[in-house]
């Protein structure tokens, strides 16, 4: 599974990052996004994914990811 760790990026950054991301790798979904314990991380993850109607999924046994499913 491809994945995007987001540890060392801005807020600023993530919109951009995880878009590029996700609509360059759309193909070979599932994709982790690694967040962290950031709940800002998070939040700013979960609107971008939204915005642009991917589905995903957070673990429950590890709430630091987002699985990208659709």
């Amino acid at each position: 599974m491809k994945e995007l760790d987001l540890h060392g990026y801005f807020h600023h950054q993530v919109q951009l990052e995880v878009e590029n991301f996700v609509f360059l790798n759309s193909k070979e979904l599932p994709l982790r996004i690694i967040i962290g314990r950031s709940e800002m991380m998070r939040n700013l993850v979960e609107f971008t994914l939204k915005s642009n109607n991917f589905s995903y999924n957070i673990p429950v046994h590890n709430p630091g990811e987002i699985i990208v499913l659709s």
